[in-house]
């Protein structure tokens, strides 16, 4: 017996609702196909991918104290913008 007689016959076993139930999870699985990328978006991609790490590479190493202290700089701009308007 094959997974689709398999499926078949614990269906006809189910209830009238549970039977939508499945009906509707199918439904739901086929609406989320997800197109693969095409070629042009891949190498799109790998474009934005290798710029960024060449500007990471061209960066002055940082500690993680000015990182962070310039960070909540900014969260604190940002939330003084916000308070503002």
């Amino acid at each position: 017996m094959n997974i689709e007689q398999v499926v078949a016959e614990k269906f006809k076993v189910l209830g009238p609702n549970q039977q939508q139930d499945v009906l509707a999870f199918i439904e739901l699985l086929q609406s989320q196909v997800i197109a693969l990328p095409t070629s042009g978006e891949l190498r799109q991609a790998d474009a934005i991918i290798a710029r960024g790490i060449a500007r990471a590479q061209g960066i002055v190493p940082q500690t993680p104290e000015l990182i962070w202290q310039r960070f909540d700089a900014i969260r604190q701009r940002l939330a003084n913008h916000s308070a503002s308007q």
